[in-house]
């Protein structure tokens, strides 16, 4: 005689079995999607820090330019102040010769 085995036994052996191929296929689904959403992440973080670089270099090229305005600004000034200087200088010596006559 041979033994038949029971069916039922068999279903829920399939169907444990079934269930462990949809749990590795779900675990690998979530291993997909978390891989995404940190790619998503890393590309949105990229193009964030990016765009705070490029702000950061603007504002540095106006800093610079303002910076070179004032300098050239400093000049004008030193250089006006030398020759204002010079013209009292150089009148207080023509009253200094003025005096000794």
């Amino acid at each position: 005689m041979t033994a038949t085995p029971d069916p039922v036994e068999v279903g829920a052996s399939e169907y444990r079995h079934d269930e462990g191929k949809k749990g590795a296929t779900r675990g690998k689904s979530r291993d997909v999607e978390t891989s995404l959403k940190a790619r998503v992440l890393e590309t949105e973080d990229t193009k964030i820090h990016n765009g705070i670089k490029d702000v950061l270099g603007g504002l540095e090229a106006d800093l610079r330019r303002e910076i070179e305005s004032f300098h050239s600004e400093i000049a004008k000034g030193r250089d006006l102040f030398q020759r204002e200087l010079n013209n009292v200088l150089l009148r207080v010596d023509e009253m200094g010769g003025d005096l000794a006559l």
